[in-house]
């Protein structure tokens, strides 16, 4: 399986749980200028941003830490285009669901 093969599975298995945890799936792979968002849900009245992040070995380090300053900001400024691209005025975060083999890991709340 090739890296886009994997990346693409992981972030199924990421919406998948998502859904089971009640939240609401609204979009995948929003691109926007350069910036990418994996997936956008809702729950409760709260919209969440998600960056999804497998590594299938931890030899080179966890899934988590291969998100850097630089990766987070353009999350934020790409998410911060799809609330005025939609118009949206909510309470927003940023959450990371990792993969670390077969480890599922959810961070809410990753940027802060």
């Amino acid at each position: 399986m090739d890296r886009r093969e994997k990346g693409a599975q992981s972030e199924e298995a990421a919406a998948r749980y998502l859904t089971q945890q009640g939240y609401r799936i609204l979009q995948r792979n929003f691109r926007w200028k350069g910036g990418e968002i994996d997936i956008i849900a809702q729950r409760n009245g709260l919209l969440v941003f998600v960056e999804v992040r497998a590594r299938s070995y931890s030899a080179f380090g966890f899934a988590a830490e291969t998100i850097n300053s630089s990766k987070k900001e353009k999350i934020k400024r790409t998410a911060l285009l799809y609330l005025q691209k939609r118009r949206l005025d909510c309470p927003a975060r940023f959450d990371v669901i990792t993969f670390d083999g077969d480890k599922l890991e959810h961070i809410e709340n990753a940027f802060d």
